[in-house]
C-alpha cells in the first residue's frame, strides 16, 4: 500500500513540471490583469486631468508616480510566488512572441504621433486599440476562452468610436478600453483557470 499520494518517481518530475508551468501561468496572467488596470486608472485619470484643467502634473504624480509603485509591487509578487520573468525567454513562445510583436507595433504608433506628429490623436488612439484587439484575438486562441475574444470585438468596436470622437477623448477611449476590453477578460480568465484547477 502506497504511504503517498505523489506519482511514482519517473512521473514526479513531469507532475511537478506541469503544476509550476500551471502556476506560472496563473500568476502570469493575474498580473498583466492588474496591469490592464493600473493603465487604464492613468489613462482615465490623465484625461480627466486635461478634460477638467485639474491643476496636478499627470507625468509625474499619475504616470511616473503609479508605474514605480506598481513596479515594485510586481516585482515582490513575482518573487512572493517564484515567478522570473525573462525579457529574452530561453524557449520561444507564442505567446511572447506576439507580445513583443504589439510592444513594437505601439512604440511605432506612440513615436508617429508624438515624435513625428503624423498621426492625430483619434487616429492614433483607434489604431493602438486595433493592435490591442488583436492581441486579444491572439489571447483567445492561445488561451482557448471567450473572454479575451470579447475583448477583442470591444476592442475593435473601441478603435470605430475613437476614430470618429473629438481628439480630446482619446485617453478616455484607450483608458476605458483598458479596463473594459483588457483587464476585466483577464481577471475572467484567471477565474475560469483557477475554477477548472479546483
Amino acid at each position: 500500500m502506497p504511504v503517498t499520494s505523489l506519482p511514482p518517481a519517473q512521473d514526479t518530475e513531469l507532475s511537478l513540471s506541469v503544476e509550476r508551468a500551471y502556476r506560472e501561468s496563473l500568476v502570469t496572467d493575474r498580473l498583466g490583469a492588474l496591469w490592464s488596470l493600473i493603465m487604464a486608472k492613468c489613462f482615465l485619470a490623465q484625461w480627466a486631468i486635461y478634460q477638467f484643467a485639474i491643476p496636478v502634473s499627470g507625468p509625474l504624480y499619475i504616470w511616473s508616480l503609479t508605474l514605480t509603485m506598481a513596479g515594485v509591487a510586481s516585482f515582490f509578487y513575482l518573487q512572493a510566488h517564484r515567478v522570473k520573468l525573462y525579457l529574452l525567454p530561453t524557449h520561444f513562445r507564442v505567446n511572447a512572441a506576439v507580445l513583443g510583436g504589439l510592444v513594437v507595433a505601439l512604440g511605432f504608433v506612440a513615436y508617429a504621433h508624438f515624435a513625428l506628429g503624423s498621426l492625430s490623436a483619434p487616429l492614433a488612439a483607434a489604431l493602438a486599440a486595433v493592435l490591442l484587439g488583436s492581441w486579444s484575438l491572439a489571447r483567445a486562441a492561445l488561451r482557448r476562452a471567450w473572454p479575451p475574444l470579447f475583448g477583442a470585438f470591444l476592442w475593435w468596436g473601441l478603435a470605430a468610436t475613437a476614430l470618429r470622437a473629438p481628439p480630446d477623448q482619446a485617453l478616455l477611449w484607450l483608458g476605458l478600453g483598458l479596463l473594459c476590453a483588457q483587464a476585466l477578460p483577464g481577471f475572467a480568465v484567471t477565474a475560469m483557470s483557477a475554477r477548472r484547477r479546483v
